[in-house]
Parts: C-alpha cells; sequence; structure tokens
C-alpha cells in the first residue's frame, strides 16, 4: 500500500512538472520566458562550453564539438529540449561529459526564451 501510494505521488509530481514545462510553449510569443534571466542561466552554465552563435571563439579549448546556442532552435523546435532539461541531459562532447544541470520549468523557460532570441539573430544575419 505505502509503495503504491508512493508511485502514484511521484507520478503527480513528475506530471506536475512537465505541465509547467509544456506551458512554455503555450506563452511562446509573450512574454512568459524572461530573456535576461535566460541569458544569465545561460552564462552561468551552458556558456561554459557552448558558444552564442556558429564561428565565435571557443570558451573552452578542451570542447570543440559543443554546438552554437543558436544553432539548436535553427535544427528543431526549441520545445523539444524542454523535457531534456527537466530530466537532465546527459552528452559527452568527444572526451568531455556535459555536467548535470538541475533546471525548474521556469528556468527552462527563461533559458529556451533566451536561445530563441539567439535563433532568430542567427537566422536575421543568415539573411543578410
Amino acid at each position: 500500500m505505502q509503495k503504491t501510494s508512493l508511485v502514484i505521488l511521484l507520478t503527480g509530481v513528475v506530471a506536475l512538472g512537465m505541465w509547467g514545462i509544456s506551458d512554455y510553449m503555450e506563452h511562446k510569443g509573450e512574454a512568459y520566458g524572461n530573456v535576461e534571466r535566460g541569458q544569465s542561466i545561460a552564462e552561468q552554465t551552458c556558456l561554459r562550453c557552448h558558444t552564442k552563435f556558429e564561428g565565435d571563439p571557443l570558451p573552452d579549448p578542451n570542447v570543440t564539438n559543443a554546438p552554437a546556442l543558436a544553432s539548436f532552435g535553427q535544427r528543431w523546435p526549441l520545445e523539444n529540449l524542454e523535457e531534456a532539461l527537466a530530466e537532465g541531459i546527459t552528452v559527452s562532447h568527444e572526451s568531455v561529459t556535459m555536467p548535470e544541470f538541475s533546471f525548474t520549468p521556469e528556468t527552462i523557460a527563461d533559458l529556451l526564451s533566451y536561445m530563441d532570441k539567439l535563433t532568430h539573430k542567427a537566422n536575421e544575419t543568415a539573411k543578410q
């Protein structure tokens, strides 16, 4: 009985978390995710290895194949990253393993909003 209750509780917590994350897409284009907070999150986490745009100098010369943040939105819809960010991305770049990060639905929305801004800027630059 106790094990079943724990499973039901955990299932509910995961479902609520995923509902909050997917809420990002319902608000896309609105002032939902905060771009400035997203930039701060990216600077503290992602930009230690990734660049903002293709061709930018690499922040860590030991990591040579971490894609630019702007390229994620150019390759696929950014909402595809929601679940991976919520569960923790585990990727290895050559001999370097990506660190584990813990994101909330709000910080995911912020980060994706910032990445969306980078994607739009990269797309505009490519048109010129």
